[in-house]
């Protein structure tokens, strides 16, 4: 892992009308670094991840994704919005997978995950069924390419969903509770994908209440309330000896 931070967040806030869902966010992400995101349900978790790749719009402070600032330019140290073709360029090399699978319904799995490739970077489509089939077959679907996603179970449309952002060949993955819409039986499918790609290097963000994945994968595990970052510390730290009273409340509430 290199020490190199990958992305930069610089007292990041973000409001919705009167309530301030992230104040004052400061943190980095090294390259090929895993960190995990916990705390409980409204403490801002999924926004901030939005927020990285622009899909949320921050009211002040910075993203920069390798060195670039994510949907803005700074003007005389004032913010004003990027265009949009420069923000969906850095987005491009965030892959993203949501709770919901958001797979198109009417396209099999290899449609589904070539589109991107296809569509956004204009690669020829044998080349991108190519990528496709070996991505599909690295989250263990080589049986389902053909097949529609009402047909698959969650945990293989979730599979499915990190092929499809894999196929973007992203810097980084963030993931929002990829989890939490599976039923428990298959929740360890895809966990082991993601597992997987730790394993390999990837630069992830994971939004989870998978404690047990935080404490075995993540190099570094952010805990979350109130729109402020309580705690961030080695996963050891965290759940062996919590420097925050908050943490330790949350953790005795989820891991027990």
């Amino acid at each position: 892992m290199s020490e190199a931070p990958l992305i930069q967040v610089r007292d990041l806030r973000k409001r919705f009308g009167k309530l301030e869902v992230l104040r004052g966010v400061s943190f980095d992400v090294r390259r090929g670094e895993v960190l995990a995101i916990i705390g409980p349900s409204g403490s801002g978790k999924s926004t901030l991840l939005r927020c990285l790749n622009f899909l949320e719009a921050y009211e002040s402070g910075e993203v920069l994704f390798d060195g670039t600032l994510v949907g803005y330019r700074k003007i005389s140290g004032r913010l004003r919005p990027d265009s949009e073709r420069n923000t969906r360029r850095v987005r491009a090399r965030m892959g993203m997978v949501f709770q919901s699978f958001n797979l198109f319904p009417h396209k099999t799995v290899l449609e589904n995950v070539i589109e991107g490739p296809v569509v956004v970077q204009r690669v020829p489509r044998a080349e991108a069924e190519d990528r496709g089939r070996t991505l599909i077959a690295r989250v263990g679907l080589t049986d389902k390419l053909t097949t529609y996603p009402t047909l698959l179970s969650g945990g293989q449309q979730q599979r499915a969903a990190i092929a499809r952002a894999l196929a973007m060949q992203p810097d980084a993955m963030l993931f929002d509770e990829p989890t939490s819409a599976l039923d428990p039986e298959l929740v360890g499918e895809v966990l082991e994908v993601m597992r997987t790609l730790a394993t390999e290097g990837m630069t992830m963000v994971v939004v989870t209440h998978e404690m047990a994945f935080a404490r075995q994968v993540a190099d570094r595990v952010m805990m979350m309330d109130g729109g402020e970052i309580v705690e961030l510390a080695a996963p050891a730290q965290i759940f062996g000896a919590p420097s925050s009273p908050r943490t330790a409340e949350f953790l005795r509430r989820v891991v027990h």
